[in-house]
């Protein structure tokens, strides 16, 4: 199925193996309280007025932008959560990646990835110096327990990855908007091509930036065309509970591996 393949291919990029004409206020209702990742201060210039990479208007370099993000995510706790689908027009398919990633420290969190094509879930705890992963296919399941890495260096590279990527758009309309008393930028645009993918069109993007660089959300949607086909691209995610998120080990973990894991953070 070559379509099936493409879209693969598609879904796989961003999921990863590895002059502004003045601010609008608005108060933004948000369903839960998050709070923006604190950073090391960072030079303002012309060129980043509103955000690293981001001024005048303008996304001026979507790496800066996607540079800081993944800086202002180290050493936080949150929960991230991201969902990633790929619908074929005249013909019946959706295929999609949903993702989810609890975080309390560098060494301590928990990541869940299911794919709808494949039917095989991954789930990762981590915990001081192991990594414990679980791998369930329709062929049944395996436990194996590996080296730990710090959450930024394993995971920190795919929102980054899809900020890099959906977010290189140049023209944006930019509005100052409050959340839960702390100041952000929401962030909109289009543009006639994105990096690392072909013909596209309708592209839209939406964003949740914090003058630190911190992208809170992220919501992408346009139509790419391949050979024989169009598909329906829809991309988001989000973070919640910035800075307030405790993990505890996953009911297989402590069946599995008792002696070696502990119920709460230390």
């Amino acid at each position: 199925m070559r379509w099936l393949s493409l879209l693969v291919v598609c879904l796989a990029v961003t999921a990863g193996c590895n002059g502004f004409g003045g601010l609008s206020a608005e108060t933004t209702v948000t369903p839960a309280p998050v709070s923006e990742p604190a950073t090391s201060s960072t030079e303002q210039t012309p060129e980043s007025a509103i955000a690293p990479g981001v001024g005048g208007g303008r996304i001026i370099d979507a790496n800066r932008l996607a540079s800081a993000h993944r800086n202002a995510i180290r050493n936080r706790s949150y929960v991230w959560h991201e969902h990633h689908s790929a619908t074929r027009v005249r013909a019946d398919g959706t295929l999609e990646i949903v993702a989810r990633l609890e975080v309390e420290n560098e060494r301590r969190y928990y990541f869940q990835q299911s794919t709808s094509w494949s039917g095989r879930n991954v789930s990762e705890y981590t915990e001081g110096t192991s990594r414990y992963r679980r791998v369930v296919e329709r062929a049944g399941y395996r436990h194996v327990e590996e080296p730990a890495t710090d959450v930024t260096a394993r995971l920190g590279d795919r929102p980054a990855a899809a900020v890099a990527r959906f977010l290189s758009i140049g023209n944006a309309t930019v509005r100052a908007t409050d959340v839960d008393g702390r100041r952000y930028y929401r962030i909109t645009g289009t543009t006639n091509s994105i990096p690392e993918t072909g013909r596209i069109n309708n592209y839209n993007v939406r964003a949740l930036v914090s003058s630190s660089g911190f992208v809170r959300t992220l919501t992408v949607s346009y139509i790419e065309y391949t050979i024989d086909d169009r598909r329906r691209i829809a991309y988001r995610y989000e973070y919640a509970d910035v800075g307030n998120a405790t993990v505890s080990p996953p009911e297989w973990v402590t069946e599995q591996w008792p002696d070696n894991t502990t119920a709460t953070g230390g």
